[in-house]
């Protein structure tokens, strides 16, 4: 478990990329469940990484054609993914983003283009499912708009802070009374167009009317299941104000056991396919942190305290967390009390993380310390003192409610696979589900960490000394950088799997007394590209031969 230099060669990839499509993912044909979903949009955090989950547990994620989901600034067609919904049978649980099904995803539900009437009209196809079966499972996730409107390398970027800025001291103004930052308020609005600031509140108003029709539809039947996500948030803002309105909603229609409201959004597509695919295990979790509480701790973008934020995502997966003994334990990397304690800190808590694996208890790594990627001192430590491909997940990406949520459904969802692979008649097809989980824990750890911290940043440096904008590349820029990118991930890639997956044994699964197990061989194929106009993400796909 020698941890190498991951950056040294920069030349070819060493293995050619797969064809462009779908994932390799290794699916049992004919076994497992099958989720229909609809993504918030169409990046791989949304998409692959929901299959993955899916796929390491035995089932299948099913998507709408690839044209409906729009791509980057360009709209999904609501009414087209509607159309899909209606043709949908024989599946065991749907998850449903109300982002895409209503405007077309999560960028367009951030303007106030989508009309009302468009949005309604399309979400009209999660009632027809209900119609279609009064048992049916429907899991659906929307949004609190976040603060920020998205970067679009035009005018409107200049205004990007200030609204929220100003988003901030309206609601301590106007909602909570502090009249001191009134003159603050004023400046900062006269700073912004009027135009724009019309748009963002007919978005919001718009997106908060959608949300509690949500709420009133868990509570007529319609919805098996609700999160409302708060994408992006802080302690003051808008969206506070919007989320206390719907929390008093949930409370006076009396849903609260149907409806979780938390910071996160990407997360919760893969979230709500683990609670489908692990239905009626209902996992406990033991959370242990490596340095401060998660009780008196609030990750960066968030506006509860992160052990609140744990208990909310557990709930919304089928779980709860518990103090003693546990089905699984959550190791969540939170910050130490002094910076001279960090060192110590981290020793000890991969530590601890070494003796819960030599036990057999099975260990979720949620790493929501640093925005946009993971602790590099971490995952160091982590590379050289543990048998990575023996922990249920990792994530150390974007926001704490997305590593959290990431983490867990991976997690969740290989956990109640191998707790249910010893049960049931005949033999079930272990090797599939294993190699996918294998697969999808490699990709994490690459795309979290050296991706992140290294291959992204020198990449930003490269596109911004040539005067390209790295979040808004024309056409000839992203296909010059599908390659620049893919000549460095390709054979990192391999490396970190020669180095820290190579030779390691993975379990298959469990029949009866006997544990099947599988040696880890050698990497077959690695997909990467970009898969918006810009640096800020990548697909990588790695496909992996199990002896």
């Amino acid at each position: 478990m020698k941890r190498r230099t991951l950056l040294a060669a920069t030349g070819a990839a060493g293995l050619a990329t797969v064809a462009l499509g779908g994932p390799a993912v290794a699916r049992p044909a004919g076994r497992g469940p099958s989720v229909a979903l609809v993504p918030l949009d169409d990046r791989p955090v949304n998409t692959y990484c929901a299959e993955m989950t899916a796929a390491s547990a035995g089932a299948e994620v099913l998507l709408p054609p690839r044209d409906l989901l729009g791509r980057f600034f360009t709209p999904g067609d609501g009414a087209g993914i509607a159309r899909w919904l209606d043709g949908t049978d024989g599946v065991d649980g749907y998850v449903i983003s109300v982002s895409m099904l209503a405007y077309g995803g999560l960028i367009a539900s951030r303007t106030a283009a989508p009309a009302l009437a468009d949005a309604l009209r399309n979400l009209e196809a999660i009632r027809r499912l209900r119609t279609r079966g009064s048992d049916t499972v429907i899991e659906v996730h929307d949004t609190i708009q976040r603060l920020a409107i998205t970067s679009t390398g035009t005018d409107l970027d200049n205004y990007r802070d200030l609204l929220v800025q100003w988003a901030k001291l309206y609601d301590q103004v106007v909602n909570l009374g502090q009249e001191a930052l009134r003159a603050q308020l004023d400046a900062v609005r006269a700073r912004i167009p009027d135009a724009v600031v019309e748009d963002y509140l007919a978005a919001r108003a718009r997106n908060h009317q959608v949300n509690r029709l949500m709420v009133e539809w868990v509570a007529d039947g319609t919805i098996s299941h609700l999160v409302l996500s708060e994408d992006d948030t802080a302690p003051v803002g808008l969206a506070r104000a919007e989320r206390v309105e719907l929390e008093a909603l949930v409370a006076r229609l009396g849903v609260g056991d149907r409806v979780e409201i938390f910071p996160g959004a990407d997360e919760v597509n893969a979230l709500l396919v683990a609670r489908v695919v692990a239905a009626g295990a209902a996992p406990t979790y033991r959370v242990e942190y490596a340095g401060v509480s998660g009780e008196g701790w609030t990750a960066a973008l968030e506006g509860i305290p992160f052990a609140e934020n744990i208990r909310r995502h557990v709930t919304s997966v089928g779980g709860r967390v518990v103090t003693g003994d546990a089905d699984i334990v959550l190791a969540v990397n939170t910050p130490s009390a002094t910076t001279g304690q960090r060192g110590a800190d981290l020793d000890a808590f991969v530590g601890r993380i070494g003796e819960l694996l030599a036990a057999g208890t099975p260990v979720v790594v949620v790493d929501p310390l640093i925005v946009n990627k993971g602790d590099h001192d971490l995952v160091s430590r982590m590379e050289t003192r543990l048998d990575l491909p023996a922990l249920l997940s990792y994530s150390g990406w974007n926001t704490g409610g997305n590593a959290l949520g990431l983490a867990l459904a991976h997690g969740t969802a290989r956990w109640a696979y191998l707790r249910s692979s010893g049960s049931g008649f005949g033999v079930p097809e272990l090797r599939g589900p294993a190699r996918a989980h294998a697969e999808y824990l490699l990709y994490r750890f690459v795309k979290d960490d050296p991706w992140k911290n290294v291959v992204q940043a020198d990449a930003y440096a490269h596109a911004r000394a040539q005067g390209w904008d790295p979040l808004a590349l024309t056409a000839e820029q992203k296909r010059y950088f599908d390659g620049w990118v893919r000549d460095r991930l390709v054979p990192l890639t391999e490396r970190y799997f020669a180095d820290h997956f190579a030779g390691h044994e993975l379990v298959l699964g469990r029949r009866g007394r006997r544990t099947f197990t599988a040696t880890l061989d050698r990497v077959t194929a690695v997909r990467v590209e970009l898969p918006w106009d810009r640096l800020f993400e990548v697909t990588l796909e790695p496909s992996l031969r199990l002896r």
